[in-house]
């Protein structure tokens, strides 16, 4: 072989050597043009260094020469680079398809999917790397429609605040009748309690009437209302509350937040740590001990929060206790109870709209 050949066939392999893996076609190409080159130069006349007459000539003649060769060779690099994108495109979405984890994440790999099945489509029949491309189609267009399920999967219901009723409650509207949440996995003081008012008013800053909000409903209460996460701007607003002291973590029904549960709790123990809010006074007495009128061990004696009207004694026998919607039988004898007793401490008046028990109507 001439010496000339030889620093040509060394280069060859050099660049192949050095080329990125861009997929199966890529190495059979790479293959068949050094098969190509090795034949041409085992037809070549060693005294001039040319090619030799027969099939070796005809083949360089035929890709080498003239314009309408020159035309078919670059036809041939253009859609073969444009494979190579595909190909690095497809890399690029396989790896976000690893760290995904929202909607939002899982659309955007969904939409690089769609770029590189968008670069494959391109590649006309007539190309020798038709079939090999629509093959990594496909493949491609399977690996998009799995981010467009996992996307469909992980999008919360969408709703608009109506109205806030204190600082774990709200009203929302849905695709049908406006429905009240229980804010999930966390309690607010309550209204007539230290920073209840300051609690309720956060909630209205974080959650303005017509607001759009994400929904992710857990379960529903003894009151009939929705316990659920709401999310605003991809963020949880209770854990929000939590973090800034208007809220603390309901470990009694914490499992229905499981998998962020830890992020509650250290949320808290931040907001205890720096005395934020509710945590700003000694031994807060927590709001599940404030509705029974008891107290955090050690903390000062707080009053029964309310005193019922004169009317209260004809009333169910629950009311020296705890009522709830179940202890009534119509309507009426919960709303006598809410009417009797102001401030509502058996919790009859969810969104505090004036009517207990919307479960009974």
């Amino acid at each position: 072989m001439p010496q000339n050949w030889n620093r040509q066939y060394a280069a060859i392999l050099a660049i192949l050597k050095n080329m990125s893996a861009l997929g199966l076609v890529m190495v059979l190409s790479g293959c068949s043009a050094l098969s190509e080159v090795e034949a041409i130069g085992q037809n070549s006349d060693p005294a001039t260094d040319a090619p030799a007459s027969g099939p070796g000539s005809s083949v360089v003649e035929a890709a080498g020469t003239g314009a309408a060769g020159a035309e078919v060779s670059g036809q041939g690099d253009r859609w073969q680079q444009r494979y190579s994108q595909a190909l690095d495109q497809g890399m690029a979405a396989a790896v976000a398809t690893q760290t995904a984890q929202t909607a939002s994440d899982w659309q955007q790999v969904e939409g690089q999917w769609a770029g590189a099945i968008a670069s494959l489509a391109a590649i006309p029949s007539s190309s020798n790397i038709f079939s090999t491309a629509q093959q990594k189609r496909q493949e491609y267009e399977a690996n998009r429609a799995y981010a467009a399920d996992a996307a469909a999967a992980k999008t919360l219901p969408t709703a608009t605040v109506v109205s806030v009723g204190d600082g774990d409650t709200l009203r929302v509207q849905g695709q049908g009748d406006p429905v009240t949440i229980r804010l999930a996995c966390v309690d607010a003081p309550e209204t007539n309690q230290a920073f209840g008012p300051e609690a309720t008013l956060r909630l209205r800053q974080l959650l303005s009437t017509g607001q759009p909000v994400e929904v992710r409903a857990i379960e529903r209460d003894r009151y009939g209302r929705t316990v659920a996460e709401i999310y605003s701007g991809g963020q949880s607003v209770g854990l929000q509350l939590v973090r800034e002291g208007y809220a603390v973590v309901y470990e009694q029904y914490i499992s229905g937040c499981a998998a962020t549960a830890d992020d509650y709790r250290q949320a808290e123990a931040a907001a205890r740590n720096a005395r934020r809010n509710f945590w700003s006074k000694p031994n807060p007495t927590m709001p599940w001990d404030f509705r029974r009128g008891g107290t955090t061990p050690g903390a000062p004696t707080t009053p029964s929060p309310a005193t019922p009207s004169p009317a209260a004694e004809s009333l169910p026998a629950c009311v020296s206790r705890d009522c709830d919607c179940s202890d009534f039988a119509t309507w009426q004898q919960a709303q006598a109870v809410l009417d009797a007793f102001p401030g509502d401490p058996h919790r009859l008046d969810g969104d505090h709209d004036g009517i207990a028990c919307e479960s009974l109507r």
